[in-house]
């Protein structure tokens, strides 16, 4: 198996190579540290497997969700395994809806690597355990994994001008002729969709993924 690495970390990348080595689960034939850096090694090597971690650095702002978008749909026949520290069901389940192959927990066992690359290999998808966990308590059946998250209008509406627009929920009120009870609701409604704890993770989560409608 061919596998390309990114990560922005050379260690993180020496360690997984080394894993990935170690256990015959092929070879490593490409290295990035940035987003720009992984198009244009895809497009330079052929491989069978991208394992890139979900935070890497961009010129263009291309993190998260928005990188497994790119790579999907500009080289659709190259399975993805993220690694990520993401503690939100929402940000998980949407990676799914967007077809990864495999989500791996970076503060987990290195080991998880090697059981993602197994399962590509066997054309299934994994994820660690500890990510695992983390649906099971969002209460998430395995029948919705994968299924995208849709905010209603409403909801969007006031997360665009809360997190963009940089509102407060009095004058998001004011701006949409609504109460201050009613937006809060809605934001509230729309942070438990996306898994979103705070509302920095709200705001982060939005100018890293406006297409979450």
């Amino acid at each position: 198996m061919r596998v390309i690495l990114a990560d922005d970390h050379s260690v993180v990348r020496y360690g997984m190579r080394a894993v990935i080595e170690s256990n015959d689960m092929g070879r490593v034939v490409g290295e990035a540290e940035s987003v720009e850096g992984l198009i244009r090694v895809l497009r330079e090597t052929p491989c069978d497997v991208v394992v890139a971690d979900l935070s890497m650095p961009s010129s263009s702002e291309c993190d998260g969700l928005v990188l497994v978008e790119r790579l999907r749909r500009l080289f659709p026949g190259i399975p993805v395994v993220v690694l990520t520290e993401i503690r939100n069901h929402g940000v998980v389940n949407m990676l799914i809806a967007r077809g990864v192959a495999g989500i791996v927990d970076k503060s987990g066992s290195l080991h998880d690597l090697v059981l993602a690359l197994r399962a590509v290999s066997r054309d299934q998808r994994f994820i660690s355990p500890e990510i695992r966990s983390l649906l099971r308590d969002a209460e998430i059946p395995d029948s919705q994994l994968g299924r995208d998250v849709e905010l209603t209008r409403s909801e969007f509406e006031v997360v665009r001008l809360y997190a963009n627009d940089g509102l407060t929920i009095s004058e998001i009120a004011k701006r949409l002729n609504r109460s201050p009870k009613t937006v809060s609701k809605h934001k509230r409604s729309a942070q438990h969709k996306l898994g979103l704890l705070t509302n920095q993770q709200l705001i982060s989560f939005y100018r890293g993924n406006a297409s979450v409608a």
